[in-house]
C-alpha cells in the first residue's frame, strides 16, 4: 500500500456561500465532490465503487435536516458514511430531535472551528461506524447469558432516582436498574463485577466529575455502553458538544417521566447489544487480519537480521525473539492501526532504523564467539551495580556485559531497575528474572502508527537480549500477557569463569 490518499467529502450544499467556505477550509486535506442536489448525491453514492468517509450538508436549517429524505435514506442505505449537519444555531429541541431520528452523527454551529471539524472527518475516513458509536440496525441478538442487562442512573439527587426506578420496576421486568450519586459511584459500580451494564444515564451537572467528563470516560473505556446525557437545564452547548464528540446516544430534559424513559431504555439496550456484537466482529476480523500482517512481517524482518545475525546466532534464536514479538498484543484492534500497519513505506523506514540500531550494538562486541571458559564473570554482573551506559557508541563490550546492558533498558522502560532482579543460582546454572513483567510496545510485528525512537531502542535491547544469552550459552524464557512480558534468562555457570 502506498501513501495515505485524501479521503473523499461529499458536500450537499443549500448556498453559494456554504459551498465557497467549506471547500476553502477543506480542499486541501480532503478530495471534495459537491451537488446541489438530493437525487445528485443518491447517484453519486449509487454508482461509487467505495462509499465516502462523510456526507456533509451545509447551508440548511436544522429543521430542515430533521426530514431531510437524503439524510434519513443515507442512514439507512449507507450507515458507515458519517453524516455531517453545519448550520447556523441550533436550540436545543432540534438538537434532540435530530438525537431521535438519527439521521446526523455530527453536529456544528457557524461560525466554524475547522480544526475541530476536520478531526471528526479525518476520523471518520480512519474507522468505522461502530468505533463512532453508530451501527447499522440489524436484528438485536437474544441475550443467552442469563442475565438480565443493567441501566445505570447517575444522579446527585437520590430521592428522585430511586422514586424514578421504583416506578420502571412496576412498568417492567426486562431490565435491572441501579443507582450511583455521583460520576465516581458510577466508575465504581463499572469495576465491580457482576450484571453487565447495558446503558449509563447520568446528570449533567454533579459535584466533582460532571456527566460529560463521565461519559467521555466510559467513551474510552467501555464503548458498548449507551450514553445518555440528561439535564433540567438547557444547555445546548454541552449537548452539543457530547454529540459531536461521540459521548451520547440521547439527551434526555429533565423532570424525567418513567412512561417516556420506558422506551429509551428499551432501545438504548437493543442498541447495546447491537454494538457490542458489532465490537466483537469487528476485533476477530481486525485480530485476523494482524496475524496475517504478523506473519508476513516476521518473514521479512528475519530476511534483514539474517545478513546481519546469521554467523553468530542461529536462526532458532531470530525466530524466538520474533515470536516473543508477535505476541504482544499493544494496540487495540482498531481499523485506523491496520490501516497505517499496512503503509510499506513505513515498514521499510522501520526495518531500516531498526537494522541499523542492531548493527551498532553488535558493534561494540569485543568477540563473536561461542561460550566457553574464561568468559566475564556472569554471576557478579548481575548481583551488582547496574551496568555503566556507554561512554561512546564504539565502546567495547563483552557478550556479558551487552547482556546486562540489554536488560537495564527493558527494566528501565518499564520503570524498575536493578534491585527488582531476582537471582537464583545452582551448581552450574544462574537463573535471573525481573520479579515484574516488563511493558513492551512492539511496533515491528503489529500495528504500526508511528516510528519512535525509544520503542526501538527498547526492541532492539530485547533482541540483543537473545542474541547474548544465546552467545554465552543460555536461553531466554518469555511469554506475554497483553501488554507485560514475563521474562527470564538461564545462563551455564562455567567452570574456569571465576563464578
Amino acid at each position: 500500500m502506498g501513501h495515505f490518499h485524501s479521503p473523499t467529502v461529499l458536500l450537499r450544499y443549500h448556498s453559494e456561500e456554504a459551498k465557497q467556505t467549506f471547500e476553502a477550509l477543506f480542499e486541501q486535506d480532503f478530495s471534495i465532490h459537491v451537488f446541489n442536489s438530493d437525487d445528485a448525491v443518491l447517484g453519486h453514492l449509487a454508482a461509487a465503487e467505495a462509499p465516502p468517509a462523510a456526507l456533509v450538508m451545509a447551508g440548511c436549517e436544522a429543521s430542515t435536516a430533521i426530514n431531510s429524505s437524503l439524510l434519513i435514506q443515507a442512514r439507512t442505505q449507507y450507515p458507515a458514511v458519517l453524516r455531517v449537519l453545519i448550520t447556523g444555531r441550533v436550540i436545543l429541541s432540534e438538537l434532540v430531535a435530530l438525537l431521535d431520528t438519527q439521521v446526523i452523527d455530527r453536529c456544528f454551529e457557524q461560525p466554524l472551528d475547522p480544526d475541530l471539524i476536520r478531526s471528526h472527518l479525518m476520523a471518520a475516513a480512519l474507522t468505522g461506524p461502530e468505533l463512532r458509536g453508530q451501527t447499522e440496525h440489524q436484528p438485536s441478538p437474544p441475550n443467552t447469558d442469563g442475565q438480565r442487562p443493567v441501566v445505570l442512573i447517575v444522579d446527585d439527587e437520590p430521592a428522585a432516582t430511586k422514586y424514578l426506578i421504583r416506578q420502571l420496576e412496576h412498568l417492567q421486568d426486562e431490565f435491572t436498574l441501579l443507582s450511583a450519586d455521583s460520576a465516581e459511584a458510577a466508575l465504581d459500580h463499572l469495576r465491580t463485577p457482576g450484571a453487565p451494564i447495558a446503558a449509563v444515564m447520568t446528570d449533567q451537572r454533579m459535584p466533582g466529575m460532571q456527566g460529560k467528563e463521565l461519559l467521555d470516560e466510559l467513551r474510552q473505556s467501555h464503548p458498548a455502553i449507551i450514553r445518555i446525557l440528561t439535564s433540567a437545564w438547557g444547555e445546548v452547548d454541552v449537548a452539543l458538544n457530547a454529540v459531536n464528540e461521540g459521548r451520547i446516544f440521547r439527551y434526555q430534559k429533565k423532570p424525567w417521566q418513567a412512561q417516556t424513559l420506558l422506551p429509551l431504555f428499551r432501545e438504548a439496550i437493543t442498541r447495546h447489544r447491537e454494538l457490542a456484537s458489532a465490537l466483537d466482529n469487528t476485533r476477530c476480523e481486525t485480530r485476523k487480519r494482524f496475524a496475517e500482517l504478523r506473519l508476513k512481517r516476521h518473514g521479512r524482518l528475519l530476511d534483514h537480521l539474517r545478513p546481519i545475525l546469521s554467523s553468530q546466532v542461529p536462526d532458532t534464536t531470530l525466530n524466538a525473539f520474533l515470536d516473543t514479538v508477535a505476541s504482544i498484543d499493544h494496540l487495540p484492534a482498531a481499523k485506523a492501526h491496520l490501516r497505517a500497519s499496512q503503509d510499506m513505506h513505513l515498514e521499510q523506514e522501520l526495518v531500516r532504523r531498526f537494522c541499523d540500531r542492531v548493527r551498532q550494538e553488535l558493534s561494540r562486541l569485543e568477540n563473536f564467539v561461542p561460550a566457553g571458559p574464561g568468559q566475564s564473570r556472569i554471576a557478579s554482573l548481575f548481583s551488582g551495580t547496574p551496568p555503566q551506559e556507554r561512554a561512546t557508541s564504539s565502546h567495547p563490550c563483552s557478550p556479558a556485559e551487552l547482556l546486562g546492558q540489554a536488560l537495564n533498558t527493558l527494566l528501565v522502560s518499564s520503570g524498575l531497575d536493578w534491585s527488582h532482579l531476582v537471582l537464583t543460582e545452582s551448581r552450574d546454572q544462574l537463573h535471573v528474572a525481573p520479579e515484574q513483567p516488563l511493558r513492551i510496545y512492539s511496533h515491528l510485528l503489529a500495528p504500526l502508527t508511528r516510528l519512535s525512537d525509544p520503542l526501538l531502542e527498547q526492541q532492539a535491547a530485547l533482541l540483543m537480549l537473545f542474541v547474548t544469552t544465546s552467545l554465552l550459552g543460555g536461553d531466554v524464557s518469555a511469554e506475554a500477557d497483553g501488554q507485560c512480558l514475563h521474562l527470564a534468562i538461564t545462563l551455564p555457570v562455567l567452570p574456569g569463569s571465576g563464578n
